[in-house]
């Protein structure tokens, strides 16, 4: 009886690495033609989970904040509906994935103790950095022999290898900024077996530092600008935070003393993280010739995408790099051609500026040089996608918690408590992706990874925090909540009197 009532207080955490599992893998060229279907499982298994819980826990009406994401995603259903003209099915399945990340992921962990969220943190966190350590593995041996093949699936075409001077592997898209993740998520995990209180043994320890090496090459050679500075952000906060703390403790500092001489160390940390990777870039772009000098073959297709000079095509007697240098047109700027789309959002967001026209409604829009997924900015991809009405509920809530969190963080600093570096390491990840959303829409609408991390690892961070404080508005779920409960007492009341 035990076993079963822990395996149902569990389930979610089983959906939760299922998803990162299922996830990673959809990122892949090799799995685009059915990357749709595996999450239409996903979302429909997520779907039974939410109504379990409505008919049990209701940790959807119970975690913080809970009163902004309902009312949020109540507008996004009536953004929805309005628009049903463009792009209903899309729109539809982008709600549904956000239900799961906001009403499921994010609640789940509000009654967990810190260490059980430990437990669980390690598993997730051991997913994902084993899955990136495999697939950076490959993305380097995909470099050293310069491997390059395009293949293409309905209208999209994708680069496998080492295409336009950067390193695609085998993920279809660099901007996803998963082996950046992947070594912030490996800073925390070594904060989350500290707080455990487990010793890191020597295969453990070895698994850690492989992953890192490979994820920081492969990473280093994507050359996505977005990703790199979402790095920074989180290189910034976690030493920041980190060292305040150790000077607070040794030197006895207040707290505004210490955050100043850790915002110092935390902009050297940056600059020595910025030329460490300048520099490995350019070492790294050397391996290929160094490969080839040692018998190593080189693939490559008849492809105009592939570099115009290879090693093999200079002096074989000379070890020589390979261009790391993207071709970008100098009218982008250097946001890339972003400001374009930014602009073109706030267009459309004045046509419709109550509800908007939801998030997939602009897919047929073909704007620099490609069709418009998304509006590279999670702030313009608020408005335009949910209006006004949506974006005060979504940005009320963030506001609230970024507050909260911030508030709790300052706090830890003069205390003595182990989950200290776990709750500054979490911020920081959560920080990252934060900063990656100003270019990108990471957090909200879009069914990648880095959504379903951000409100699984903001719901974790919660449980580390210093005080159960709740907002003014989660009094109204709470009495929501006590409405339901009462009405399926009082169904359930019904039905055994008339048995």
């Amino acid at each position: 009886m035990k076993i079963a009532e822990k395996a149902k207080n569990s389930i979610v955490f089983y959906y939760k690495a299922a998803l990162l599992i299922f996830l990673i893998p959809t990122l892949l060229v090799p799995c685009v033609a059915f990357s749709y279907k595996l999450m239409f499982v996903m979302l429909g298994v997520g779907a039974v989970l939410l109504l379990y819980d409505l008919f049990t826990k209701r940790k959807f009406l119970k975690a913080r904040g809970m009163f902004w994401l309902i009312g949020f995603m109540l507008i996004f259903a009536v953004s929805v509906a309005l628009n049903y003209k463009t792009g209903l099915n899309l729109n539809a399945a982008s709600w549904g994935y956000t239900a799961i990340a906001l009403l499921l992921l994010y609640p789940d962990s509000f009654d967990k103790t810190k260490e059980r969220s430990l437990f669980e943190l390690s598993v997730l966190n051991n997913i994902f950095i084993a899955m990136t350590a495999v697939l950076s593995t490959v993305s380097i041996g995909m470099f050293l022999c310069l491997y390059h093949k395009e293949v293409t699936f309905g209208d999209q075409k994708y680069a496998m290898g080492w295409s336009q001077n950067r390193l695609f592997g085998l993920y279809s898209n660099t901007g996803y900024m998963i082996t950046a993740l992947a070594l912030a998520i490996t800073v925390l995990q070594i904060a989350v077996t500290k707080a455990r209180g487990k010793k890191i043994s020597f295969l453990y320890g070895f698994f850690i530092v492989y992953a890192s090496v490979f994820n920081f090459m492969s990473m280093c050679m994507e050359n996505a600008k977005g990703a790199f500075i979402s790095l920074f952000a989180f290189a910034f906060i976690a030493v920041m935070f980190s060292t305040a703390k150790k000077i607070s403790d040794r030197k006895n500092l207040s707290t505004v003393k210490s955050a100043l001489a850790g915002a110092l160390a935390a902009v050297l940390s940056v600059a020595i993280l910025f030329g460490v990777i300048t520099v490995s870039r350019k070492g790294i772009s050397y391996f290929p010739s160094i490969y080839h000098s040692l018998g190593g073959e080189f693939y490559r297709e008849d492809d105009p995408q592939v570099p115009a000079v290879l090693p093999e095509e200079k002096d074989d007697e000379k070890i020589v790099s390979v261009e790391i240098d993207r071709n970008i047109d100098e009218s982008y700027g250097f946001f890339t051609g972003r400001t374009v789309i930014w602009k073109f959002g706030l267009e459309q967001f004045k046509e419709k500026p109550i509800f908007g026209y939801g998030p997939q409604s602009h897919r047929d829009h073909f704007i620099v040089d490609n069709y418009l997924r998304h509006f590279h900015n999670l702030i313009i991809q608020i408005m335009v996608s949910v209006g006004t009405v949506g974006s005060v509920f979504i940005f009320a809530f963030f506001i609230c918690i970024a507050i909260y969190l911030l508030k709790n963080v300052f706090k830890y600093i003069k205390k003595d408590d182990k989950y200290y570096y776990v709750f500054a390491m979490l911020l920081a990840v959560l920080g990252m992706l934060a900063v990656n959303s100003m270019a990108e829409v990471t957090i909200l609408f879009i069914t990648r990874f880095s959504m379903f991390i951000f409100w699984m690892y903001l719901g974790y961070i919660q449980v580390f925090a210093d005080d159960d404080k709740k907002l003014k508005t989660d009094l109204i779920t709470e009495k929501i909540d006590l409405l339901i409960a009462n009405l399926f007492n009082k169904f359930t009341g019904k039905a055994k009197n008339e048995k």
